[in-house]
Formats: structure tokens, sequence, C-alpha cells
């Protein structure tokens, strides 16, 4: 037993749950070395002469800090999450950690589609992106696992960068495709299906994740950092409303999707609202088979991250079984958001009291299933029995 682990469990006997962190953002700068090999000649002329420019009118929302970090996940050269070895000893040895789920929001953002570049110049980013995860990250530990990011406005382009990424040599190291809880059209729409279809075939989740912009609200922009902070669910309503209603999960039986960093206690009362809609107006949408909650249950994962932290333990409780009750014993899956200021750690997050199989399901054993990732044997959360 090491230190570490004498210091977390006393002199009782130990168990190891095997951990899988699932929202990981790493840091990739354009003028990183991978970066710039792996962009087009004429894009690296593009960047040297005109900059980043603008990253859309979706930014903008000014943050705690830069990075919206922890004031100790900055490197020797100054940076956050961009030395994979700095993470990976601040992080995965730190907890012992199986896996890590790498999302890039920077990367995310840049190649979304609509951010004032030319459309080939987001298809040469999301190339370059993937690569560099890929050259950087992947090849530094084999604990650390990505989604792909995809020009999704582009469908045919995002398939081929799809099919490449799960066609090359880190191919069982891309675990899901990756989407930021934005869209030209609501999720559903056929327009995407391309995408749903190939993720699908490679028995890959769609992973949505939060974005950073300021479009989250039915009535305009909103004014402060924080009043984002507050509303990281509300877009789950039209996502999962879109994909549901729109017969997806119909076409597309076996496809999965994990929504990331967006909370999870609003799921409860939400798939009642939407059987109790459907009951009204089921002979609107006759291509569902079942009751909305149904797939809600069956096709949708959640983060812990940012955790519900009621001021009552009791009450923590209260509102755990009813989402299990709603959706599911496994559904709900660790995040520790790193490097972010709200960073949760696995020994914070999770609370002690909730039963042994109930937190093994939590640190690992959900996401394993969901995104095959191993658990390695003898490691992760200490707890004891």
């Amino acid at each position: 037993m090491s230190l570490t682990e004498e210091s977390r469990a006393g002199t009782s006997a130990v168990t190891r749950l095997g951990l899988i962190d699932t929202d990981v953002h790493p840091t990739v700068l354009v003028t990183d070395p991978a970066m710039q090999r792996n962009l087009p000649e004429r894009w690296r002329r593009h960047f040297d002469r005109y900059g980043l420019g603008n990253l859309g009118t979706e930014m903008g929302i000014p943050p705690q800090r830069e990075f919206t970090h922890r004031l100790d996940s900055v490197d020797d050269d100054g940076l956050v999450a961009h030395d994979p070895l700095f993470t990976k000893k601040q992080l995965l040895d730190e907890y012992d950690m199986s896996g890590a789920v790498l999302f890039d929001a920077y990367a995310l953002n840049m190649t979304h589609g609509g951010n004032n570049y030319p459309e080939e110049l987001s298809f040469a980013l999301t190339r370059a992106f993937n690569q560099a995860h890929g050259e950087v990250w992947f090849e530094a530990d084999p604990r650390y696992y990505g989604v792909i990011n995809n020009s999704i406005e582009f469908p045919q382009e995002a398939v081929k960068e799809i099919v490449r990424c799960k066609e090359s040599e880190w191919g069982d190291r891309y675990v899901a495709v990756g989407v930021e809880a934005r869209a030209e059209n609501p999720i559903g729409n056929p327009k995407y299906w391309p995408v749903f279809e190939v993720a699908e075939h490679y028995g890959m989740p769609m992973t949505i994740h939060v974005s950073p912009g300021r479009r989250m609200t039915g009535s305009g922009p909103i004014s402060y950092y924080y009043e984002w902070h507050g509303g990281l669910a509300l877009r789950n309503y039209t996502i999962v409303s879109s994909l549901i209603f729109e017969g997806v999960f119909e076409r597309f039986p076996n496809l999965k999707f994990s929504l990331i960093e967006q909370g999870w206690s609003w799921a409860v009362a939400f798939a009642w609202r939407l059987d109790k809609v459907w009951e009204m107006h089921r002979d609107e949408v006759p291509q569902l088979q079942r009751k909305p909650s149904e797939y809600l249950r069956e096709h949708f994962y959640f983060a812990t991250q940012p955790m519900e932290e009621p001021e009552n333990l009791e009450d923590f409780h209260s509102v755990y079984a009813s989402f299990e009750n709603a959706v599911g014993t496994d559904r709900l899956m660790f995040s520790s958001d790193y490097p972010h200021w709200d960073f949760d750690s696995p020994y914070e997050s999770v609370p002690p009291s909730l039963p042994l199989a109930t937190r093994a399901r939590i640190y690992g054993q959900n996401a394993s299933e969901l995104y095959g990732i191993p658990l390695i044997p003898d490691t992760g959360v200490i707890v004891e029995n």
C-alpha cells in the first residue's frame, strides 16, 4: 500500500473502484508543432497573415480567468492542460485512473463552422486537431482516449473525418463523436443523420458537451459568466426532445448520446413532461413506438460534473434515487472537468454514503461499458471495506 493509500484509507482493508474520467480538456494551440505539420501550407500562411480572427459571435463571456482553470494546473510553460505528461501526473496518476476521455473545447469551437472562417479551413482544422490529439496525447499515455472533432454542419465532411480517424492507427483510442450543445438546426434534424449513422456503425456514442457560447437561451444573449454556468442544463431540453421526437432512435436503435457537463437531475422531471406531452399529441409522431421516457432511459448517459450538491446529504440521496428510478442505474458517469476551477475530485464529488456497487458504476463501470475503455485491475478510487 502506498503512502497515498494509507492516508486515504487509514489502517482498514481497502477496495479499489476502477476510475474513468469522462470529461478532460486538453489545450492544443494552432501554433503547436503538431498542428502546424498537419495543416496544409495554404492555411499556415493564412494564420501567419490574419491570425486566429474572430472565433464567432457566440464567444465573449468573461470567465473567472482565461482558461477557467485551477491555479495549480499551469505548467512550466505558463499554459494549462497543454503538456500531456503534466496532466498525466496531476490527474491520471494522482487518482490512478484507467482512462480519461479528452474533449478539446478549444478545438470544438474552432471546428464548429460559422466562425468567420472559410469552410475548407474548418475542415483542415478538424483534421489537424484530431491528428494532434493522437500524436501528442495518445502517444504520451495509453490511458488517454478522445472524441472525434468533426464539422457536423457539413455532414459529408464529418463522415469522412470520422471514418479517417477510426481507420487510423489510433482507431481504438477515438471512443466517441464530439458535438457541442448548439447547431444550426435542432440536433435531431435529418441533416445530421449521416453522422449518426457512421457513429452507430462504429459503435461510438455521440458526446455532446456544453459550449462556452452566449447563445443558450430562448430570449437573447446572457450578461454574466455565472449566468452561463448556472444554466448549463438549459440546452438539454431541446437536444433530448429533438432527438426523440424526430425519430432518431427508431432509425438508429443502437445509437447512444452522452451529455457532458450539463447536469443530470433535470432528466427526472423532463422525462415525466415528455411522456405527458406525448400522451396528448402522440398522433403527430406515429414514428415513436414507445414512450419518450423509454428512449431517454435507453439512449442517454450523463456525467457527474457539475455534481448536484444540496446542503443536506439526505436530499442528495432522494434526488439520486429519483434519477435511478427515472433513468436507470447505469447512466451516470464520473467526470472531473479538469483543468477547470470547479474541478471535481473523485474523492469529494461522489458521496461515500452511496452503496459500494452504485459508486463502482459511477466511477468507472458505466463509462467502460459505453466507451469500451477497459478498467485496469487493482487501480482506481480507494475505499474502505
